[in-house]
């Protein structure tokens, strides 16, 4: 049986992304509990598009923790934010 993980991993393998960056974002995911990644698999699996925004989210942030720059780091979380609200909807 796959768990949530493979699933992920196997539909990030299928994405456009470079090699290095689908292991870069893979790497985000290996720490998480299978069960906290059941609505990561039903994002990915329902829109792959997701799969682009959240690797462009997480290389934004590694770019603002690796420079410091909080008020980048701001503007990521603020645009996270209204990304949530309109999947709510």
């Amino acid at each position: 049986m796959d768990t949530n993980f493979q699933k992920i991993k196997e539909l990030i393998q299928k994405s456009a992304l470079p090699l290095a960056e689908q292991e870069n974002l893979l790497l985000l995911f290996t720490k998480a509990n299978d069960q906290d990644l059941e609505p990561t698999l039903k994002l990915f699996a329902e829109d792959s598009s997701w799969i682009h925004k959240i690797n462009e989210n997480y290389k934004a942030k590694q770019a603002a923790l690796a420079t410091g720059n909080q008020a980048l780091w701001q503007k990521i979380v603020q645009e996270e934010e209204v990304q949530l609200k309109e999947l709510e909807r």
